[in-house]
């Protein structure tokens, strides 16, 4: 089980750990298909505006829904779960981010950095 970790090992030195799509790439595998911190940001943005017009609209006593303060409520609630997935993502793409660099740093020392 040891042999098979040090070949892990081996493996991931040899890649290019400089190459900016191969961080992407493992970013793409960590995340499994799931959309990136920037989509969750673009939906999130898009919402807030959405949210800010029903806002505006419902101010003026322009109420072109009936249900203009169901409709403002949910957007709420979406958008605070987009900005949870975002803050999530966010988070995860760091992780990997940082444990590339860490791989960075043992390649050029040649050894093997304590866990952080």
């Amino acid at each position: 089980m040891e042999h098979e970790s040090k070949e892990h090992q081996s493996a991931f030195f040899a890649l290019d750990l400089d190459n900016e799509a191969l961080i992407e790439q493992l970013i793409e595998q960590v995340l499994e298909g799931h959309p990136r911190a920037e989509q969750w940001r673009q939906w999130r943005e898009a919402l807030e505006e959405r949210l800010q017009k029903l806002l505006e609209l419902k101010a003026k006593g322009i109420a072109d829904f009936p249900d203009i303060n169901q409709r403002i409520e949910e957007l709420k609630q979406y958008i605070a779960v987009l900005r949870e997935e975002e803050i999530i993502t966010e988070f995860v793409e760091q992780q990997v981010r940082m444990v590339v660099g860490k791989a960075k740093l043992e390649q050029m020392m040649g050894e093997k950095l304590d866990e952080i």
